[in-house]
């Protein structure tokens, strides 16, 4: 007698939306498969394309299950959907950072290039200064040789 009771006790739970925590129990171990493995066990549900493809009695377990197949199968569409319209989004905006970055390492090369064009131009200022100063220093001293010998003869 209690087997007999038990599979259409199961029936009535399915059949009954009000015991709420029941039926969520009763499709949770599907549910949860279908996360894990994207596929839930013994899933026929592509022979139902849409509502109007159910079966007949809108209270059976059958209809149900293709009920919740159909909805899950929305819900997926449109995270999907969500999903890849945020990465589009993502990847337009790293595009531009990446333009953004690209032009400020030319700004840089360009600064950077500028600079070492101001050193080297500095460094061959200070060597033509160092040898003007080194030629007029020899110059000055050719001129006081000369000029000391043109006053010890007069």
């Amino acid at each position: 007698m209690f087997e007999e009771n038990s599979p259409s006790r199961h029936s009535t739970r399915l059949a009954h939306p009000e015991n709420s925590q029941e039926t969520n129990t009763a499709v949770s171990p599907a549910l949860g498969e279908q996360e894990k493995t994207g596929h839930v066990p013994g899933d026929d549900s592509e022979s139902f394309g849409s509502c109007g493809d159910l079966p007949a009695n809108p209270g059976s377990p059958r209809h149900r299950l293709a009920k919740l197949r159909l909805l899950m199968s929305r819900q997926k569409a449109e995270y999907e959907s969500k999903i890849a319209s945020s990465l589009e989004q993502r990847h337009r905006e790293l595009q531009a950072e990446i333009k953004a970055t690209r032009s400020k390492l030319g700004q840089q090369r360009k600064r950077y290039s500028l600079v070492e064009m101001k050193m080297r131009n500095a460094e061959r200022a200070k060597e033509d200064a160092e040898r003007r100063n080194e030629t007029l220093q020899k110059e000055m001293e050719e001129f006081f040789e000369t000029f000391g010998e043109i006053n010890r003869w007069k």
